[in-house]
């Protein structure tokens, strides 16, 4: 494979590590010389003294297990390049230097006096090489290193030093390697981030670089959980390193409507996407996309307990909150010390006071809350035993049982002394309660039979004949027949 020139690099500079030219064939003609070390001043190994000079950085990632070996071929014999080898699949350039992060693994700075020519050097057992440190100068080995294990993975910096600040060149080849050095590797996608509440901005990360001008909208598409397709309006580079990213947002072009799990596609139409070294992008990755419902919030409510009674303050009991979003829920309870007091969508009141509870969507795109105010008051019923409607004082007009409306649920019945129904309701403590007009009731006695919906809670009630105490008996429905007069 002949690869000329390759102007790939992810850096400010082709003489610092963080610019080396990615190598993408086996043979390699540099043609720019360079005359400074760059940005940054960089270690290049032990055998030339730590010392940078006139460098161009390469960089490749083996791709199957083998041995490696490079040919540096200056196109003058009389020029001298020296060279260092890092091992850079863990501690990435800034961790050349130390044998821990990104060790060096080779380095060669033979050189001769003129006017004998330095010729080739680099990697060959089969030129003659031999360790894997040589140099400096001729007395200190030989101008080529052994042949180097190598294994897929694992990614290398080579720096090439032009000492005599020769304009020529030189040319590098790697055809003597057994192993696989070239990236043939589609880019794909490796992960997506989501990054707005409505879906449709997502953080697309690639499995490398790629090139930015190669990238475009119809290069993407999202399929949803019904088929539907969705395009992108917009793709912008996050982090664009000389014109090569490897983190991309897209926009989506139209709203995302449904829960479920998409697939976010490279798409074959475009196949435009390229990596550094032509290879086209392909493949695709699922991605959970869950539309959010707001929850519903109220304002306060008073809520009335019993003395020595606790409330249930239950989030459903006042708004039912939509079922396809699941949400987080905060309760603070203004007599508290500490600000939270609860996490659930129920609480158990602690005694009076004002509770509020932030029900919110996770992530926290939307939020409400709603409150109850709990009072204690006496909780003993009274069961009048008279009432008198229509008869112009506007009092006692109407059959109702005080303290009922701590008691929702509950029901009666009354009836005439004939045994004819005449009203009903099954939550009368939520009624103004029953208020008959001359031509419903006549005077007269009447009858009625009240259940009581009191759970496990002892009851007190107050009627003609005096209170009466029912503690808990199992049974959350407490039964009381009786009878009142009206009178007009």
């Amino acid at each position: 494979m002949l690869l000329v020139n390759p102007q790939v690099t992810f850096g400010q500079s082709i003489s610092d590590c963080e610019g080396a030219i990615t190598l993408c064939g086996d043979f390699y003609t540099e043609t720019e010389a360079s005359f400074n070390t760059g940005a940054v001043y960089e270690y290049t190994g032990i055998c030339n003294q730590s010392l940078e000079q006139s460098s161009v950085w390469y960089t490749f990632t083996v791709q199957a297990d083998g041995m490696l070996s490079f040919i540096i071929d200056p196109l003058n014999p009389m020029d001298d390049y020296d060279w260092g080898l890092f091992d850079i699949t863990s501690g990435g350039c800034e961790g050349i230097g130390s044998q821990l992060l990104s060790p060096e693994v080779g380095c060669n700075s033979y050189g001769v006096a003129p006017p004998e020519p330095n010729g080739a050097t680099g990697i060959s057992t089969a030129n003659g090489g031999t360790g894997n440190s040589n140099g400096p100068g001729n007395l200190n080995g030989p101008p080529f290193n052994a042949d180097l294990p190598v294994e897929a993975g694992e990614t290398y910096a080579l720096v090439v030093m032009n000492w005599t600040n020769s304009l020529e060149g030189y040319a590098i080849d790697f055809g003597q390697s057994t192993a696989s050095l070239y990236d043939e590797a589609s880019p794909s996608i490796d992960s997506v981030e989501v990054m707005n509440c409505e879906n449709t901005a997502l953080r697309v990360f690639l499995s490398e670089f790629v090139d930015d001008a190669t990238v475009t909208v119809e290069d993407f598409e999202l399929i949803g959980p019904t088929g539907l397709v969705h395009d992108f309006s917009t793709v912008t580079a996050v982090n664009p390193v000389n014109g090569f990213n490897q983190v991309l947002e897209l926009d989506v072009a139209d709203p995302i409507e449904i829960s479920g799990l998409y697939e976010l596609h490279i798409t074959s139409e475009a196949a435009s996407i390229l990596d550094a070294c032509g290879n086209v992008g392909e493949g695709f990755i699922g991605v959970e996309l869950t539309v959010l419902e707001p929850p519903l919030g109220w304002d306060a409510i008073e809520v009335l307990v019993c003395p020595d009674d606790a409330a249930n303050l239950s989030v459903n009991s006042v708004v039912q909150q939509p079922e396809n979003t699941p949400y987080t829920y905060v309760w603070s309870w203004d007599m508290a010390g500490a600000p939270v007091v609860g996490t659930g969508p129920w609480l158990e009141s602690l005694g009076d006071g004002y509770y509020e509870v932030v029900m919110a969507t996770a992530p926290a795109c939307f939020s409400a809350a709603g409150a109850f105010q709990v009072v204690t008051e006496e909780c003993s019923l009274t069961i009048p035993n008279v009432i008198t409607p229509l008869n112009g004082d506007a009092v006692n007009n109407a059959f109702l049982v005080d303290g009922l409306d701590a008691y929702p649920g509950s029901s009666i019945r009354i009836y005439n002394r004939w045994g004819d129904l005449l009203f009903s309701s099954n939550d009368f403590g939520a009624t103004a309660g029953w208020d008959p007009s001359a031509e419903e009731a006549a005077e007269g006695t009447y009858y009625y039979e009240l259940s009581i919906l009191r759970g496990q809670d002892e009851l007190s009630v107050i009627t003609l004949e005096g209170e009466t105490l029912y503690p808990p008996n199992g049974d959350p429905v407490l039964a009381l027949t009786g009878s009142f007069s009206l009178l007009r």
